[in-house]
């Protein structure tokens, strides 16, 4: 798809897409649970940090960071409409292609976080964009990122075309690879845990029973000769040091 094209798309993310999967208000709570549960212990502890969130989407991760007391935040987004959101709730915010950004950026960050952003670039445009976080970052930066996972059996498929603009998928693999070969270190790759809302008692029997599937999807996929695959998660988040 050309870039005139994904920018048809982007300008109107929201009430053409964005607006439909996501709740702008009812999620921010939510959302800001979950990523307590699975982002928080890689955050820096140092509260003053300078933390930059590519594809900052609504601004749901901006939130978190926000009531967990990051006052060094930045979000970055090519939709105008996601940006304009963002700002009507006081988010530090910038409307911004991200290599453009990127290329033009003279600071370094301690931590970049990318959710849900990877998927929607080509394999040039994935190993491009990686390369020039790596070159954002200060040294020991860090970079956290969630990618839906394309070993999950039930919602691979659906992650991968729930998007018109979305171009690939990652298993915990290939993006542990796509990770060293940008210069990377210290990799690792955690299955998510959806279930964080503990007061509804259906939480406890959906993680059972995820648990349950995700044995027997290893024991599959060690059948078919595929020992290296170990998380099944809808999505899979990738924790990287430069």
């Amino acid at each position: 798809m050309k870039a005139s094209e994904k920018n048809q798309i982007y300008d109107n993310y929201i009430s053409t897409h964005f607006g439909r999967i996501h709740d702008g208000r009812a999620e921010f709570e939510q959302l800001s649970k979950y990523f307590k549960k699975n982002y928080l212990k890689h955050l820096p502890e140092d509260h003053n940090a300078k933390i930059l969130d590519l594809g900052c989407g609504m601004g749901h991760f901006l939130y978190f960071l926000e009531t967990n007391g990051y006052s060094n935040c930045l979000g970055v987004d090519i939709s105008n409409e996601n940006i304009e959101f963002c700002k009507k709730r006081g988010f530090n915010v910038i409307l911004s292609n991200i290599f453009e950004f990127l290329k033009d950026s003279n600071g370094s960050y301690d931590t970049i976080i990318m959710n849900d952003l990877l998927e929607h670039f080509d394999k040039p445009e994935v190993i491009q964009l990686l390369n020039m976080i790596f070159n954002c970052l200060d040294e020991n930066g860090q970079l956290i990122i969630k990618v839906p996972n394309a070993s999950n059996p039930i919602m691979a498929c659906s992650s991968r075309y729930l998007d018109f603009t979305h171009e690939s998928l990652f298993t915990e693999e290939s993006l542990s690879q796509v990770l060293k070969v940008s210069g990377f270190e210290d990799i690792r790759i955690y299955p998510q845990d959806l279930y964080v809302l503990y007061y509804n008692p259906l939480n406890y029997c959906a993680k059972v029973l995820s648990k349950i599937l995700s044995f027997t999807f290893r024991l599959l996929f060690i059948m078919h000769g595929r020992k290296t695959t170990k998380i099944f998660t809808k999505d899979i988040i990738g924790v990287a040091t430069k």
